[in-house]
Order: structure tokens, then sequence, then C-alpha cells
């Protein structure tokens, strides 16, 4: 498994002080700009590989804004729904007028996304991503099943049968079809990007992709990353499989879509030759992604959380916990109480070497100063404690941007490293579950705690 750096300015500048470069990039054509291609080309020119997204995200977004308001609605009914049981409904709970109201938008969501899909020239898509010189390209996709899921419109609601969501897909191998039969595709990975909501969709979506002929597949996680709601059971098949407790969704929707693919493939008596996660950059849904796919399937992820993570809100991963997340003020706190947090990457350990990392004297100036809480506002201001730990503070400015950089390609790093201990051969499953059971038993978070069990209780109720 290998971790895809978006290529941005950030990630350049981030990479480049210390000659380290991740596994590949990935520029989406809505960010085709003159000097995102003269980086493309200079990516190109290290003979890295060099991912074409297909600039999807905007037009998701455009269209989840569109219908959010009605779509609240009927979250509202669902959520009464679920109080008056004490439960999360079952399909069998919801009354045939929800029903009807939650198909109805969800019919409207589909003519929409479909039109504006339809509006946007699939020759111009192409020519612009053929532009980045890429090795790899995801093709057009219809991302109608993208923006139901963001909008919480979930098959138990509509009622809505597998073959509607066949329907999605064998409009996404059309225009799949039409990319990879370019002659100037001749040597590129094309990817078809598949849509799913839970087992059995996606199983049926990969027994359709391997049926076309489909060897190289991807997925949009990005929204399943986002949903924040729980659930207390998931089906397979015919079966109900309850939960002890409410589980976050996004962990179980990602084990049963990616595991339901897999199968699929296993079931047309083939397997994907490769297999990439479009904006999966959590760090403990790396191991489920690693432990659903084949193992000798090539699994690749990107994601602009580690930007985002650093920059917006200042996080950084924790390499030795597997990337668990802590943001600088809960690490100072950490250091000067006297506790550790390891600042395990080239990056990290090059800035240190640079200008200092002394968390012994961070904590006696600490003692010192009477214990002050750490804050935001602590770690702005400069002081004995900020002189002492200066990768961690924003007080000196002759380093907050360099900091800022390290940040970035820190959380890189490690995603990168975490990735690498999932090779794409024999053992990745045992591999990935070892993981998985590391990070039930660390108890990090009750949600990730019970969105990781969730996820092996999927994996279980599939190979039963």
């Amino acid at each position: 498994m290998r971790f895809v750096a978006n290529l941005r300015q950030e990630t350049i500048d981030a990479f480049s002080a210390e000659q380290i470069q991740p596994a590949a990039y990935l520029l989406s054509s809505h960010r085709i700009t003159p000097a995102t291609l003269r980086m493309a080309s200079t990516i190109r020119g290290k003979n890295l590989p060099l991912f074409a997204d297909n600039g999807t995200k905007p037009l998701i977004e455009q269209t989840v804004a569109l219908f959010e308001r009605r779509a609240t609605t009927i979250q509202h009914e669902v959520r009464e729904l679920r109080l008056r049981l004490g439960r999360v409904p079952r399909k069998s709970d919801i009354s045939s007028e929800l029903r009807r109201q939650a198909a109805k938008l969800a019919d409207e969501v589909i003519r929409h996304a479909t039109g504006i899909s339809n509006e946007a020239d699939p020759a111009e898509l192409l020519d612009a991503q053929l532009s980045m010189k890429p090795t790899h390209l995801i093709a057009k996709e219809d991302f109608a099943t993208a923006c139901l899921i963001a909008l919480d419109l979930e098959r138990e609601f509509t009622g809505w049968p597998v073959s509607r969501w066949d329907a999605r897909n064998r409009r996404t191998l059309k225009l799949w079809k039409a990319v990879a039969k370019d002659p100037r595709c001749k040597d590129v990975l094309v990817y078809a990007v598949l849509s799913a909501v839970d087992y059995d969709t996606a199983r049926s979506a990969g027994r359709l992709a391997a049926q076309h002929g489909v060897r190289h597949a991807a997925l949009g996680i990005a929204g399943i990353n986002l949903d924040q709601s729980a659930t207390d059971y998931f089906v397979i098949g015919r079966t109900t499989v309850e939960i002890d407790r409410p589980a976050p969704r996004r962990f179980i929707r990602l084990a049963q879509i990616l595991r339901g693919v897999a199968d699929g493939y296993e079931e047309v008596g083939t397997s994907l030759v490769s297999f990439h996660c479009l904006g999966l950059g959590a760090p403990a849904m790396l191991p489920i992604a690693a432990a659903a796919v084949g193992e000798r399937t090539v699994l690749t992820a990107d994601a602009t959380s580690p930007i985002h993570d650093a920059v917006r809100d200042h996080v950084l991963y924790n390499f030795v916990e597997q990337g668990d997340r802590s943001t600088t003020v809960e690490i100072v706190k950490r250091l000067v109480e006297g506790k550790a947090w390891p600042l395990s990457s080239p990056f990290a350990e090059a800035f240190s070497a640079r200008f200092g990392h002394h968390p012994r004297k961070a904590r006696q100036v600490w003692i010192e100063q009477g214990q002050p809480s750490i804050t935001k506002k602590l770690l702005r201001t400069p002081s004995g404690i900020t002189v002492e730990l200066p990768l961690l503070s924003m007080a000196d400015p002759a380093t907050i941007a360099l900091a800022s950089k390290v940040h970035i390609a820190h959380n890189h790093w490690v995603l990168g490293e975490l990735c690498e201990a999932f090779p794409d051969k024999r053992g990745r499953h045992r591999a990935a579950s070892s993981a998985m059971r590391a990070w039930i038993a660390r108890q990090s978070s009750n949600s990730t705690t019970r969105g990781m069990t969730a996820a092996q209780q999927v994996f279980d109720a599939v190979d039963d």
C-alpha cells in the first residue's frame, strides 16, 4: 500500500526541504493552473508517478449544497423515529410516506447530478488531465451516489434495490470505457470510479466492473469519512448484524464497500490489479482498506487531510501510535508533564537538529512559571517554553513558516510509513488485522474503538 500526496505548493515545499519525496503525487483537473502544470512537469521529470484526478469534488459539493436543506427535513424525521424506537431505524421501521419523500428527493439528486455531469465535456476533461502527463488517470465518473451519502439518503430510507446503484455504475463504466480506449491513454493506467453504499451494492459494483474488463478501479472515500452518523446494525445480503453499541457509520461503510468490491471481482473469477482510495487519509482507516482489498492488488490512497490537519488544526500524527492524532497543544502538555511524544519523521528530526527541541528544559521552565495551562495563546507568545519547543510553537517569526512545512511533511511521512506496513503481497490481511486489533486495544477514543470493532465485525460476518 502506498500513500499519494496531493500536488500542492505546500507539499512540494515541504518535501523538497529534505530531498525526500512521497511514493506518488495526485493533481485534480479542477486545480490545473500554469503553476500546477509546472509542478507536475517537475514531478514527472523526477520519474515519480502522477495521478490525474477528474475534478468531481466541486460538483459533488455544489449538488449537496443545493439539496441540503430538504435532506435535513428527512434527517430530522429519522432522528425523531430513532428517539421513539430507542435504536437506529431499520428498513421495516420507515413509514411509506417517509420512504416516498426520501426516494423522491434521491431521484431529484440523481437527475441533477447526472445533468451537470452531462454538461461537462468529457473530451475537455481528458485533454486537461492528459496535459499533466500522468501515469495514472481517474476517469470521469457518475458521482450521484457520493451525493446521496453526503445527504444521508440511506438505502434503508429510500427502499431502493441494488439495481438502482447498478445503473449508476453502468454509467460510470461507459465513461471509463471512452477514456480507456483513447489511444492517448495507451501507456496510462485508467481507473474506473465505482460507487456503492453498502456491501451488497459494492459486491454488485465489483461484479459489473470485472465483467466489463476493469482492472484498475477507484472509490471516492472523502464523503464516507465526512459522515458523522452512527449506526447499531448493518446488513450483509439477507442477514442483519446487530452491533452492541452504535458505531461511526464511516468505519462500517468503508469496510463493507471495499470488501464488497473485492468479493464481486472474486465472484467473477478475477481480481483487481490496482485500487485507489480517493480521499482516504484518516490513519485509523488505512488498515481497514488493507484488510478489505485483495492482498496482491496494488493499493493506493490519497487525501488532503495531512495538509489541513497540519495547517488548520495544528495536528501532528504519532507514528509510534499508528498515526493517532494530537494537537500541538496536547503534545506540549504531554512533554511538560514529563511524558513522551515522538517526533519520528526525518523532517522533524532535521528541524530539531537545526533549531532545537528540549522537552526537559521546557518542563523545567513550565514548573518555574507555576505550571501554566498549555493553550494556543501560550504557544503563540514568546516564552522560555516556546524557545525550547520551536517546532510545536508559533511564537518565533523566524521559524513559523518552516515549522508549518515540517508539520505537513511529517504528517505525509507518517501516512506513507503506515501504508508501507501493508505491502501488496501475501500477508497484508494478517498485518492489517493486527493493526486493527492494536487500534482497538489502545482505545484512543470511543468512536475509533467502536468503529474499528464494527469494521472487524463486517469482515467476520462476510467470512461466516
